[in-house]
């Protein structure tokens, strides 16, 4: 096993949270560094930082990814919003399977699964053959919006762990979908107003695409618009759906029997705004009970846009990489990897 040189790094195996720290192999060399965000050696890119940078590689259009950097490298469906986020179109836009030479490597992106447009970014030394992969947020699991995220193998693996406890084994797709529906057609059929929860980019886009193929009527908060139209503009079908109006008594505008989706963040105003409303909130947490609305909230399901534990044990199994470094999540998976003989560091965040 190749040990990595990890200066900077503790016993435990997790990077301090902030400030510069070089990860690199002993032999043959392929060097990354990190610091709120990953920079490879011998390319002036950075993948994925959390803070402005001249020039970066952006993952997908979530608005903690979408910062408003000097030059940004994206996917033509990333661009859409990420011009909607930041209001910036220094960009430059690279296609999936198209490889592209950037100094000393080459740069290629591949769908991941997450939101439309997301990609992993695979970085290969030219003169080494070395090959990192940045995974970004993504999952293995089908989607009704989303083309399948490959297996990518390489050396260095760098992979996104939100959901990296053994405890966040996702049932099937179709199973939670099932689960869905089922409760939409008990709350139509009581006379009340369903109403889905779930990010304005991704989520809802993924609920309202499970809908309407299941025949529902579905009317979205206009929030969720502009993310809806963008995913139509590049080819997605979502079926029919209706812009509800903007101002507090939106949810008034919805009409009989039809499905409401809407963002999260509105779920404590939704009782007061009608008695006849039932809420579901699609998350991963769902699987601890529904997180921040576990508690005299509304029902959760665990539909998730993010890797489970056994999408990322799939991945690091496919992958075969020499090392691993986590980010997000609190450094429990990589933790798990070296029970199981992995070399793993978590990258503070």
């Amino acid at each position: 096993m190749i040990r990595p040189k990890l200066p900077g790094i503790g016993r435990s195996g997790r990077t301090a949270a902030h400030g510069w720290v070089q990860l690199s192999f002993d032999a043959p060399r392929t060097s990354i560094g990190y610091d709120r965000g990953l920079r490879v050696d011998g390319i002036d890119l950075w993948l994925d930082p959390h803070v402005r940078r001249p020039v970066a590689y952006v993952s997908h259009g979530h608005s903690d990814h979408c910062r408003a950097h000097g030059h940004a490298y994206v996917t033509a469906e990333t661009a859409d919003f990420y011009r909607l986020r930041t209001g910036r179109s220094a960009l430059t836009i690279l296609h999936p399977g198209v490889p592209m030479a950037m100094g000393t490597h080459e740069v290629e992106l591949f769908p991941a699964g997450h939101v439309l447009g997301s990609s992993q970014a695979r970085v290969r030394d030219l003169g080494t053959g070395q090959v990192i992969v940045y995974t970004g947020d993504f999952k293995l699991r089908a989607s009704h919006t989303l083309p399948t995220a490959p297996i990518l193998k390489c050396d260095t693996l760098v992979m996104e762990c939100t959901y990296g406890a053994p405890r966040y084994r996702f049932p099937p797709t179709e199973q939670v979908i099932g689960d869905l529906l089922e409760w939409v057609g008990a709350t139509l059929s009581d006379g009340a107003v369903p109403v889905v929860c779930g990010y304005a980019l991704g989520k809802a886009q993924e609920a309202m695409a499970i809908l309407a193929r299941a025949g529902h009527a579905v009317a979205i908060h206009p929030s969720v618009a502009p993310y809806a139209a963008t995913y139509v503009k590049h080819g997605v079908d979502l079926g029919e759906y209706t812009v509800l109006p903007e101002g507090r008594e939106w949810l008034t505008g919805a009409a009989a029997g039809a499905v409401v989706v809407c963002p999260p963040h509105l779920v404590k105003s939704l009782p007061a705004a009608t008695p006849d409303v039932r809420v579901v909130v699609l998350t991963g947490w769902a699987v601890d009970g529904g997180a921040p609305w576990r508690r005299n909230g509304p029902r959760a399901l665990p539909l998730s846009d993010h890797a489970g534990f056994d999408d990322l044990m799939e991945y690091v199994s496919g992958a075969a990489p020499r090392i691993v470094y986590t980010v997000h999540g609190n450094g429990g998976f990589a933790a798990h990897l070296r029970r199981q003989g992995i070399e793993a560091v978590h990258l503070g965040q």
